[in-house]
């Protein structure tokens, strides 16, 4: 649903800001038939959406509470309700109000839960070269994340202690406070501020975690690195990263994959891009080269009459595709070198080369 902060009651009932007390009313009756949760059972959304519902009618069926609200907006409303929310209210906090709901404390997740709470997932990476990807490798990274404390085991306890129940809220985790405002009575409950919702506090706490029950560490995992893999790839390594709250499940490490770059190549798909340089002569003549490929320098056969950017073909000597296989080929494409100065006995080579052409284009 939308975000209840900015949501307009006149809205919410479908009429408009000057309705009638009995345009309200009948507009109230007839949307309470659509979203009432006995009715609308198959929207997840239906309690809330009726809870909305009432709350607006009871609002704007009431003069001197329409008249606060038509002036102040929610504001009108969080001074009637005669609360300090420090800025965080929304519609919902106030909904909930009404129905005795009490505040929801925003900064509830930085409490202690009774329950447990998965680790968070973290991310690292890792660079690695052309070679490995050819032939997949291990390596090692090192890891800073939350662990499990070992002193404690997690409990947040010095060991052989125990934990007691909280005066302040009498072991429910929860501090009631009832208020009067032209709501009516409003029970409000918030998290204990002492046992942090626990409803038990700790006598002792671990001197090694201050009673955290983790503390961080810096570890080193090996880590494979299957063949075939490309830039911006994920590894993923379940349950290897931070340790669970109190007990709860790991989350996971991302090692997100940087490929270093080579001068040499440039990568496309499976296939390695080289260039090299001919001469006009060995390009005309044909010869043959040492082309450099990942693993050292291959031969490589130049046709005669070879043209600028032809593309010679050195296969099997690209990358395999992800998970292994067949590899790619190196595509090397020809760069052929006009010379800019000429010594005499060069020049004279050439124009009899040149005369040669016209005399074989005479006769032909």
């Amino acid at each position: 649903m939308r975000d209840q902060v900015d949501r307009d009651l006149y809205e919410i009932l479908g009429v408009d800001r000057n309705a009638t007390r009995e345009e309200i009313k009948r507009a109230y009756r007839k949307k309470a038939r659509e979203v009432h949760p006995d009715v609308a059972r198959d929207d997840p959304d239906a309690e809330t959406k009726f809870k909305e519902l009432t709350f607006a009618y009871e609002i704007l069926s009431d003069e001197e509470k329409r008249r606060e609200y038509d002036l102040y907006g929610l504001d009108g409303l969080r001074r009637g309700a005669g609360v300090d929310f420090g800025g965080f209210t929304t519609l919902q906090d106030l909904i909930d109000i009404f129905f005795g709901g009490g505040f929801r404390d925003p900064f509830s997740a930085r409490s202690y839960s009774r329950v447990s709470v998965r680790g968070r997932d973290i991310e690292t990476s890792v660079s690695i070269s052309l070679g490995e990807i050819v032939t997949g490798s291990e390596r090692e990274i090192e890891v800073e994340r939350m662990a499990k404390c070992d002193e404690c085991d997690g409990t947040g306890m010095m060991p052989g202690t125990h934990m007691t129940v909280c005066k302040t809220c009498n072991g429910t985790g929860q501090i009631t406070t009832r208020s009067s405002s032209f709501f009516g009575t409003i029970l409000r409950s918030h998290t204990c501020n002492v046992c942090g919702g626990r409803g038990q506090v700790i006598t002792e706490p671990c001197r090694k975690c201050d009673g955290e029950g983790r503390r961080r560490i810096t570890e080193t995992l090996k880590i494979t690195i299957p063949p075939g893999i490309e830039n911006g790839d994920r590894l993923l390594l379940t349950g290897r990263g931070e340790d669970g709250f109190r007990g709860g499940k790991p989350g996971d490490l991302y090692v997100n994959v940087v490929v270093k770059e080579d001068k040499r190549f440039r990568r496309m798909g499976k296939d390695l891009i080289s260039e090299i340089d001919l001469s006009m002569v060995d390009a005309a003549l044909g010869t043959e080269l040492e082309i450099e490929t990942i693993s050292g320098t291959r031969k490589i056969g130049v046709p005669p009459g070879t043209q600028p950017g032809d593309v010679l073909k050195l296969k099997g000597e690209g990358l395999p595709a992800r998970g292994g296989g067949k590899r790619g080929d190196i595509l090397v494409n020809v760069n052929v070198k006009i010379p800019t100065k000429l010594s005499g006995e060069e020049r004279r080579l050439l124009e009899a080369l040149r005369e040669a052409g016209r005399k074989k284009k005479k006769r032909g």
